[in-house]
């Protein structure tokens, strides 16, 4: 299977399919096989030593190919599929060669669901390559892994950030299904879990609608990553509710700039339907950080004719020092004036 001789490898393919589940058990021994601990030395003296001394080291030591046969005999349980034995390849996922975990974590993968039970004890694994390998699997079986999710949010407090990382996507690839959980964990005591809670939910779009209202009363987390991520996440799952634009509108008064930016842009989002929200908007029009200024004009631009109150101040930001704002005000001015000069029905 790991011949560069794409002859060879095919006629162990086939040789494999015809085999069947037969040569189940001699694959399994093989992921077992480790090198002799006499490997490394011997190869950095192999080139002082005479010939029939490495001859005769090799006839004693082999294998001296155990990675080798480790990982055709992982790539060999891959062609059983969904019959590939469970257990041997959970314990693989703790091979010292990445490479050959991973590809166990692919081949369990394959397994779809009824693996899901073995995989959320690897989360707990005090190995970090284990509890790594367990989420790259989680993620390729996707909705399937549904009943990990409750292990998957304790993940995104491991002690490694990029397991952390990994938990938060792999909640994402399983999509709608972590929705409940998720919305639960707005109010789990651990603020990172719900920060880390909130971002995925924001990645999750509108089809984590139904967390919504968990997301607005996020907004009033203690801390400023977690207001500014439920307040990202409410602008991305779903803004167009008067309670959501009640809630970024209220957002526009918090004292840190990033949320500000956030709740604006949430409502540039909802576009028309965040009228209510103009009065607040029109304010942050004059707030002291120059993203919050562009930001808000942005949305009120999106509003059209029915900012049109808006437009006093807006030509007053024309005048501001950032350039930027002045290019967001300048343009929201455009949307405003030209959507409310023509008459209803014409072209845009």
């Amino acid at each position: 299977m790991n011949s560069p001789d794409s002859n060879a490898r095919s006629n162990a393919t086939l040789a494999l399919r015809a085999m069947g589940t037969n040569g189940v058990a001699w694959l399994v021994q093989t992921l077992e096989h480790r090198d002799s601990i006499v490997k490394k030395p011997f190869l950095w003296a192999a080139p002082k030593l005479p010939l029939w001394v490495r001859r005769s080291f090799l006839r004693s030591f082999k294998p001296f190919d155990a990675t080798a046969g480790r990982l055709a005999a992982v790539r060999a349980l891959a062609m059983i599929g969904t019959n590939a034995p469970v257990q041997p390849l959970v314990n693989t996922l703790r091979d010292p060669e990445r490479q050959i975990s991973a590809e166990a974590a692919a081949t369990l993968a394959q397994c779809g669901g009824r693996v899901v039970p073995e995989l959320i004890h690897a989360l707990k694994d005090r190995d970090e390559n284990v509890r790594s390998m367990a989420c790259y699997a989680l993620g390729l079986i996707g909705s399937a892994a549904s009943a990990a999710t409750p292990a998957l949010i304790e993940r995104l407090t491991d002690s490694n950030p990029n397991i952390a990382l990994q938990a938060a996507d792999v909640l994402g690839r399983i999509g709608r299904p972590t929705v409940p959980a998720l919305s639960e964990s707005l109010r789990n005591p651990d603020h990172r879990i719900r920060t880390q809670a909130a971002r995925v939910l924001g990645r999750l779009g509108p089809q984590a609608k139904d967390s919504a209202p968990a997301l607005i009363q996020a907004i009033q987390d203690e801390q400023g990553a977690g207001r500014q991520t439920a307040v990202e996440a409410l602008g991305n799952v779903w803004p167009f509710s008067p309670e959501a634009v009640t809630a970024l509108a209220a957002a526009l008064k918090d004292e840190e700039a990033n949320v500000r930016v956030k709740a604006a842009h949430g409502l540039a989002r909802a576009n028309r339907l965040a009228n209510s929200a103009i009065p607040a908007l029109i304010a942050s029009l004059n707030d002291p950080a120059p993203p919050v200024r562009g930001e808000a004009a942005r949305a009120l631009g999106n509003m059209g004719p029915a900012a049109a109150a808006a437009a006093p101040s807006l030509r007053e930001l024309l005048k501001d020092d950032d350039a930027s704002v002045r290019a967001a005000a300048q343009e929201a001015l455009k949307q405003t004036e030209r959507e409310a000069a023509q008459p209803p029905g014409s072209a845009q």
